[in-house]
């Protein structure tokens, strides 16, 4: 009865998630281009109040524009003669004898200072707060998977992604922003170690637990994923030239994406990335990224997780973890009867039909479970990749008795 209300929920939370951000789309990029203002400044708009493009919409967004306001406040201000001979002339009448410093009274409120901060900053505003949690999810997402009882609850872990990864921090940070400063670091670039934090985490995780990251925990693949609509007629689209098509744009993509990092040092693609526009409501959107966004959206519904197919860099570097000895991986058992079932649950087409055998691609696998929890002879396993996949897990079979 638990797993009926878990899915039931998921399938009813899909539609309700879909059917907002069609109507974010619709309705509201048009009312945001139309208020962008491009040959004004903000500044010297009178429509900003009602564009409210300047205003910070995510947590993370609105953290930014508080510090840039900090930093406006902490300018130096011009220097003016007559304001020191006022301030000189106004003292002068005062003693000029200093005070006599006491050591003990500064250290004590120093010390104030520190502990009020300490008392002030919750843990969820720490750097590595949600980079941490994220990779803890990711590991539990890694023993979740494993049984019967608990694949379902991947629905929950889905959207609490996109609430908490997506809507709160704003999209980024994210392992994709990790994955550049790795890059930057590696060629020589400075960069903060917390930076790196991310991408480096999800290699040991995805080697022990296989790609769940991607399947489970990802808020750029759940927001795909709840825009998706299976029943689509362009039957096309799910073709395995596609699939093809949609490999050969990722290693373009990803391959763009290293040039410009080896060269410039910098992390650009924020500028132009569609989710955090999606996540930040619009905030400080340009043209461009509304463009995006609508294809993202577009392409969502009718192809399941386009962007982890054409662009991901995430999920091409975790593919390639699965290919060691010893990694987590998929694969048949001698309990299959070669059906189609498992091609059919696979929404990511990681598994495809061959000369009426099913072939399981581990290094396109997102760790989702849906072929495991759709077969009924228990006919797939998590093994540990080697020659004769002498390592089974039988945990799978262990439910059905």
């Amino acid at each position: 009865m638990i797993n009926r209300f878990i899915q039931s929920n998921y399938k009813i939370n899909s539609i309700l998630l879909r059917s907002f951000l069609l109507l974010f789309i619709v309705v509201l990029i048009p009312i945001s281009a139309k208020a962008q203002c491009p040959d004004k400044a903000c500044s010297s708009c009178e429509d900003t109040t009602v564009c409210g493009k300047n205003q910070p919409k995510s947590a993370a967004a609105k953290l930014t524009a508080l510090n840039i306001q900090a930093q406006e406040e902490d300018t130096f201000e011009p220097y003016n003669p007559s304001d020191e001979q006022s301030s000189e002339s106004s003292s002068s009448s005062e003693d000029d004898e200093f005070i006599e410093y006491n050591a003990e009274s500064d250290t004590n409120s120093v010390a104030q200072e520190q502990e009020i901060l300490k008392e002030e900053k919750p843990i969820y505003s720490y750097k590595l707060f949600f980079p941490i949690v994220s990779l803890i999810m990711t590991a539990l997402a890694g023993v979740f998977v494993r049984f019967k009882s608990t694949r379902r609850l991947r629905g929950v872990f889905l959207a609490l992604s996109v609430i908490f990864l997506g809507f709160y921090v704003g999209a980024c940070p994210c392992p994709i922003s990790s994955f550049s400063f790795t890059i930057i670091a590696m060629t020589g670039g400075e960069v903060n170690w917390e930076n790196m934090i991310w991408f480096l985490g999800l290699i040991p995780l995805t080697f022990v637990f296989h790609k769940t990251w991607c399947g489970w925990v990802c808020h750029l693949g759940a927001l795909q994923e709840f825009l998706f609509m299976k029943s689509s007629k362009l039957e096309f689209l799910k073709s395995r030239r596609t699939q093809k098509v949609l490999k050969i744009m990722r290693y373009i993509f990803v391959g763009v994406l290293i040039v410009q990092l080896v060269f410039t040092h910098s992390y650009l693609f924020n500028q132009v990335d569609p989710f955090r526009v999606a996540y930040n409501l619009g905030y400080n959107a340009g043209y461009l990224e509304w463009i995006l966004l609508g294809l993202l959206v577009l392409t969502s519904i009718f192809i399941y997780r386009p962007f982890c197919k054409g662009a991901c860099p995430i999920g091409l570097v975790l593919g390639w973890i699965t290919k060691i000895p010893g990694a987590a991986v998929l694969d048949k058992n001698k309990d299959c009867l070669n059906c189609s079932l498992c091609a059919t649950n696979c929404d990511h087409q990681a598994i495809y039909r061959e000369n009426k055998i099913s072939i399981i691609d581990n290094k396109e696998c997102i760790a989702c479970g849906e072929c495991m929890q759709g077969c009924k002879k228990c006919g797939i396993e998590m093994y540990r990749h080697n020659n004769e996949h002498k390592d089974v897990n039988k945990i799978c079979k262990d439910n059905l008795k």
